[in-house]
């Protein structure tokens, strides 16, 4: 008796199962080509678009020590492929590279920070998503706590309104916290 409830059972799973698959097989369109279709369609690529960063400090670390840590924390600006569309054209994004090492030279974390990741600790999403990360700066704790605090500058390219948060990170390249 059970072995012909499981014999049922499977004849019945191939049953259902199978027209499904002969359906999609007569359109001549599978799910793979479908999405695969719909990727392709990227949008147009922006055009003289401006940046707030000045060129000479894209790519370029700044490195920050500090005597009562035993780590050196260094932060580069980079510009990020998205862009912000604004009234008179666009803005790129831009991206920061935190990379903290230890005297030894070993590194302890390294992240990269985008205006996005703001998004998840604040209430002004509006705000963030029209605004582009202007600067990003180490601010000293002079403690030997872990952790690493930093100062995000966005600018709203619009209004010329910035905004400063305080980025609080462990040494596991974690945002704890922002204020």
């Amino acid at each position: 008796m059970k072995n012909k409830l499981l014999l049922f059972s499977i004849a019945s799973l191939l049953f259902a199962c199978g027209p499904a698959e002969k359906t999609s097989d007569t359109t001549g369109e599978t799910a793979a080509t479908a999405t695969d279709s719909a990727t392709t369609v990227a949008p147009p690529a922006p055009k003289n678009c401006q940046s707030v960063v000045k060129a000479n400090k894209l790519g370029k670390a700044d490195v920050y020590q500090e005597s009562a840590k035993s780590i050196s924390v260094s932060i580069t600006m980079d510009q990020d492929a998205s862009t912000t569309p604004t009234a008179d054209g666009c803005y790129f994004n831009n991206k920061a590279t935190v990379l903290a090492t230890k005297k030894s030279g070993s590194q302890v974390f390294k992240r990269t920070l985008e205006k996005d990741d703001l998004a998840l600790f604040t209430k002004d999403d509006a705000d963030i998503e029209k605004a582009v990360l202007q600067q990003v700066t180490y601010k000293p704790t002079f403690n030997g706590q872990r952790y690493v605090t930093l100062t995000m500058r966005l600018l709203q390219p619009d209004t010329k309104k910035t905004m400063t948060y305080t980025v609080f990170m462990n040494y596991f390249g974690e945002m704890v916290k922002v204020n």
